[in-house]
């Protein structure tokens, strides 16, 4: 089954039979092999098989949901993590930068091969190797243990996640392993007792007390807002494109790619990447590449080590933004050495959305309806 094929069926069968209850159940994770509530559709919001404004339109018009309020609003967090750190992109860069050096390594050999003392917090290691899949519930229990419980370096776990979710977003991934920590809202930290574990866990884990450290993680850096990503359209501006694997939604560029000479798909193999990826999660990305590849005659999947030599004589190039992250520190290093001028080409909808993204969530929450505003004439234009 193709992956669009199967982030449909996926979709169709949460917002039919799930997501009514989805307010209720959410936080209830039952285990990798029992259906829960969640829609697991991560994968596919990450990769943007499937957009998040498309599920957001979707949720509104086409299937009439009588409650999606919460649904929606955990999709529009996604979209503000996002936004989030394209504001603050210093954000990823320290964090890609940053060495670590003091802590127990061998206590972290333990914790990456779930041979910890905590029962729970094994499986889970376990779960993540097996699905490349956890909760979000879980993750932040995961989190949390890591953090305060093992008193392991928050930036080594968020690596762990990235080398093994198949829904490793850049985004997402990092800000939420800040959150827990206290660093994303300033001394909030995520802390979770005996009875929440045993109550969300539907009583497969019965631990007698969590035993958390006195922890209180700070840092002396100031992010400041930067606007440089708002300079950008989706205007097509050389003859050359490249696009990377975390945006291969074909119904956006059905369109687009046919106006160009030639496209350039890239999956950046370990040997390129800052964090190293598991096998799993790049066999992941490569059968969705191909696929995206096989709807355009012009789509053509190069090594990221023969990018010179195809633009040796081209010194303009437009790219499919990919979002602060590995993507893009590699696409600017090449630019940097290079001498190439890189257009970004950034969706009107995103745009949008992320200038909202500079505080809290809940400022972004408050502009909601303006962003739905705008996503209700965009699918009237579009589709009239």
């Amino acid at each position: 089954m193709s992956f669009l094929l199967e982030a449909q069926n996926v979709w169709d069968n949460f917002v039919k039979y799930k997501i009514n209850d989805y307010a209720k159940l959410r936080n209830f994770d039952f285990g990798p092999n029992n259906e829960g509530s969640v829609s697991k559709l991560s994968p596919f919001i990450t990769h943007r098989i499937l957009l998040e404004y498309d599920l957001i339109n979707d949720t509104k018009s086409k299937y009439k949901v009588k409650n999606p309020n919460k649904f929606i609003e955990e999709i529009f967090w996604r979209v503000y993590w996002k936004g989030w750190m394209e504001n603050r992109p210093q954000v990823w860069q320290n964090f890609i930068s940053e060495k670590i050096f003091d802590f127990d390594h061998e206590l972290y050999e333990s914790a990456i091969n779930g041979n910890t003392e905590l029962d729970f917090f094994n499986s889970w290691v376990l779960e993540l190797k097996q699905h490349n899949y956890l909760h979000n519930h879980t993750r932040m229990w995961f989190a949390s243990t890591w953090i305060f419980n093992l008193g392991l370096p928050w930036q080594l776990g968020a690596k762990f996640f990235f080398k093994y979710l198949f829904d490793g977003d850049a985004a997402s991934n990092l800000l939420s392993w800040r959150w827990v920590g206290g660093l994303q809202t300033k001394g909030k930290q995520y802390l979770f007792s005996s009875s929440n574990l045993r109550k969300f866990s539907n009583n497969r884990f019965n631990v007698e007390k969590i035993n958390n450290k006195q922890i209180f993680l700070e840092e002396s850096n100031q992010f400041p807002l930067e606007d440089e990503i708002y300079k950008n359209t989706m205007d097509p501006k050389s003859d050359n494109l490249i696009l990377f694997e975390n945006d291969l939604h074909v119904a956006t560029f059905k369109k687009l790619l046919s106006s160009y000479k030639k496209v350039y798909i890239i999956l950046l193999k370990n040997e390129q990447r800052q964090i190293k990826l598991s096998e799993s999660v790049l066999k992941f990305k490569q059968e969705m590449v191909s696929e995206f590849a096989e709807n355009f005659n012009n789509v053509e999947q190069i090594d990221s080590h023969s990018l010179e030599d195809k633009f040796k004589n081209i010194n303009q190039i437009d790219i499919i933004y990919p979002g602060v992250g590995e993507n893009y520190d590699f696409i600017i290093k090449f630019k940097t050495l290079n001498n190439k001028h890189i257009f970004n080409l950034v969706r009107d909808e995103d745009l949008f959305a992320w200038k909202f993204a500079k505080k809290g969530f809940f400022k972004f929450k408050e502009n909601i309806p303006k962003i739905n505003q705008k996503l209700f004439e965009n699918y009237s234009k579009n589709n009239s």
